[in-house]
């Protein structure tokens, strides 16, 4: 049995916290995308190639809550940040190719999903997650 003194705090630090709640806000801009393309699709469209065009925002969104909630939990500090880097890939390919990176959604666009990552992977948040997962459960 561990100590009082060993127990891992059970509460997430501030920094997991803060990268949880960004991760939810980062996903506003791949759900609103995969909102718009699904009433806008055609009802036979999901038989066609461009079923990748519902998949991959859906597959951001999922990563994003899912690692959000892992985070919180206590089991995995990678999940959101895998989530949220490939976000910032993805937006990063769409600006290089000629999209809009900026503007009225700059803050979901840029800002949240960097936060995210970066929060997420602070040493205090991946050393919380690692005793946690190490099973010591205050």
């Amino acid at each position: 049995m561990l100590q009082t003194a060993d127990r891992v705090r059970r509460r997430p630090p501030a920094a997991a916290i803060a990268a949880a709640v960004l991760g939810l806000v980062s996903c506003a801009l791949p759900l609103l995308f995969l909102l718009i393309g699904v009433a806008l699709s055609d009802p036979d469209s999901l038989e066609q190639p461009g079923w990748l065009d519902f998949a991959l925002p859906a597959v951001l969104v999922c990563g994003l809550v899912g690692g959000g909630l892992l985070l919180l939990l206590g089991r995995s500090w990678l999940a959101l940040a895998v989530a949220a880097g490939v976000l910032i890939a993805l937006m990063l390919a769409a600006r290089v190719l000629g999209g809009w990176g900026g503007g009225p959604f700059f803050f979901f666009g840029w800002v949240a999903p960097v936060l995210t990552l970066v929060l997420s992977a602070l040493p205090g948040v991946r050393s919380w997650v690692a005793d946690r997962r190490a099973g010591g459960t205050g």
